[in-house]
């Protein structure tokens, strides 16, 4: 069997039902955003890790290393967002190509991965260097905590839950686009940085946790239905998604008709949004109207969880409700 017959998230469950994890302090392996570690009584501890690699996730010639460092943290801060939980450091290992990459690029990488970390309250821990060969190869792993009782899970949807998203859908995945194409207008400032400089939903993260608002939660960083995939099959319903209740942004409207035939495939499809995904009781709904007054951004009701629904259906601006694959990123399909 090839890789690419199984898909990464085939690969990951492959390996999930293999291991299952037999220590009882450990309350979420792997499956969900961060493993979840109980270390005493009312303590909780977040584990979360990824890795950039050249070529595949990241392209040097649209990109700067400031720019690099500070996107390598923001994808494992989304991780333990997405838990509720609060960050406290992290390790960084690098393989550096040693005859191509100079220390100047790797001072401005430093610069930008602390630089997020400060504004996070995150600090660098510690890490690895080594050769890297023909590519530069980026692992972060992020340490987190959180309340007993306060991390929240993709498994815990319900039926009838309303579900939310926060900030604006598929303006990473245009950012990517125009850059591919070498297209950089004035206006477009917002869109190429949601790409080369996302924002970490940290403190949203936390709110609601502190909150209880969500049952459930996931952040997007391979697609809105990739991720809600996540979401319903862990929590034993299905999703409804209404077309026109997608939070785009204005750049977004005004670029993607130019740039794009299927603008509406982005938002959907498009993934590294890293904006937070979760349902909600009816009940929550004025909590949540009350916090996204709080925010900078809005948190957006997009639909809700049904036991009746088998997998995801899109509702469009008719009424018509159509079933749609749950496709997004597959680095084993389309890497």
């Amino acid at each position: 069997m090839k890789l690419s017959d199984l898909g990464e998230f085939g690969f990951i469950d492959r390996i999930a039902r293999k291991y299952p994890t037999k220590n009882p302090s450990i309350l979420k392996g792997i499956g969900d955003d961060s493993a979840v570690i109980s270390l005493s009584e009312g303590l909780i501890v977040l584990l979360s890790t990824d890795q950039l690699i050249e070529g595949f996730h990241f392209n040097l010639e649209i990109t700067d290393g400031w720019k690099l460092g500070w996107k390598s943290l923001a994808v494992n801060l989304s991780d333990i967002a997405a838990m509720g939980g609060v960050p406290i450091g992290f390790c960084l290992s690098l393989g550096i190509p040693s005859q191509r990459i100079s220390i100047e690029f790797l001072d401005d990488f430093y610069k930008g991965i602390t630089s997020l970390g400060e504004r996070t309250g995150v600090e660098l821990l510690g890490g690895d260097t080594s050769e890297g060969g023909e590519r530069l190869t980026i692992s972060v792993s992020v340490l987190g905590k959180a309340s007993q009782g306060k991390v929240i899970y993709r498994q815990g949807g319900k039926d009838g839950d309303n579900l939310y998203v926060t900030g604006y859908l598929g303006d990473a995945a245009l950012g990517l686009k125009l850059l591919k194409k070498g297209v950089y207008k004035k206006g477009m400032e917002n869109i190429i940085n949601r790409h080369l400089c996302p924002e970490p939903r940290t403190r949203t993260g936390q709110l609601l946790a502190e909150r209880g608002i969500p049952n459930a939660m996931i952040d997007i960083s391979d697609g809105l239905l990739a991720d809600l995939n996540h979401l319903v099959n862990q929590s034993g319903v299905g999703a409804e998604v209404n077309l026109c209740l997608l939070p785009l942004s204005t750049e977004f409207r005004a670029w993607a008709a130019v740039y794009e035939p299927n603008p509406i495939n982005l938002a959907l499809r498009g993934g590294e949004d890293y904006e937070l995904l979760f349902s909600a009781s009816p009940e929550k709904s004025e909590e949540v109207d009350r916090l996204s007054k709080e925010l900078s951004y809005p948190i957006t009701y997009i639909g809700k969880l049904s036991r009746k629904i088998k997998g995801i259906v899109v509702k469009d601006e008719k009424g018509k409700i159509k079933e749609v694959q749950p496709l997004g990123f597959d680095h084993f399909r389309d890497g």
